[in-house]
């Protein structure tokens, strides 16, 4: 009889420790090397606000499930990177889920700013360096008019300050708060992307009031050099904020 995987492992670990004295992690322990690993894309995701910190998952080809071995070390501008997950397939309320192994650093203040970041993954069977520049830019947004005001019906333009950034609409969202709770907007604003700016429109009938708008974007960052891997790719997740006062709005 094939038993189902959930009650397999506990069944297996019960045999192992029985029969051998062997641990369940090592029974499980992988034995997936770099080299064996061999993945098609390094992927590094940064996340950019009040703690932020910076990823790289190694993504195998072709959807396979592997975890890699403890020998495997990642660092970012030579500082150790943590291993957040070591890959393969872990168990979830819904099933079980494939992960890519994928290691995490907290970003500290001196960190962010650099022209320049470099990755490296290696054990003795193979290496992967990568390149980026201007990944840990500031990245913030200038209202057009001056002292911060903003018209309902009139677009406001917001200077992106990374000028390499290319700003796609679709991976942007804007959250416009009130600081006074009882006032809302009677609409979504609307977001779009104008001369590498982002253009924003609150509706007519707005309320009077100061507000802070919120814009939550997605940028995507080339490597400037790729190494030990067939692609390499970075994407940043920013939410600047700035603070607005709505000037010609109707009072509720």
């Amino acid at each position: 009889m094939i038993l189902p995987r959930f009650l397999a492992l506990p069944f297996l670990a019960t045999l192992a420790l029985g029969s051998s004295g062997c641990t369940l992690f090592e029974l499980f322990e992988s034995e997936t090397t770099l080299a064996d690993l061999d993945p098609a894309s390094a992927r590094v995701e940064v996340e950019l606000g009040e703690s932020p910190r910076v990823s790289l998952a190694l993504v195998a080809e072709g959807g396979t499930c592997e975890a890699i071995t403890d020998s495997i070390e990642a660092k970012v501008d030579d500082r150790p990177m943590d291993l957040f997950m070591r890959g393969g397939e872990t168990p979830t309320k819904d099933g079980w889920v494939c992960g890519a192994p994928t290691f995490r650093k907290a970003l500290a203040e001196e960190n962010l700013g650099k022209d320049k970041t470099h990755f490296e993954v290696s054990d003795e069977t193979a290496r992967i360096a990568l390149d980026f520049e201007d990944l840990l830019a500031e990245r913030t947004i200038t209202p057009s008019h001056p002292h911060n005001k903003i018209d309902p019906g009139v677009d406001l333009s917001l200077a992106w300050s990374a000028p390499g950034d290319e700003l796609a609409e679709e991976d942007i969202d804007v959250v416009f708060t009130y600081e006074d709770e009882t006032l809302e907007l009677p609409a979504p604003p609307q977001v779009s992307v104008v001369d590498r700016e982002i253009v924003v429109r609150i509706p007519e009938g707005s309320p009077a009031g100061p507000a802070t708008l919120r814009v939550d974007a997605k940028v995507q960052v080339a490597a400037t050099s790729c190494e030990g891997t067939p692609s390499c790719e970075a994407t940043v997740k920013v939410s600047p904020e700035v603070a607005l006062e709505v000037t010609s709005g109707t009072v509720p």
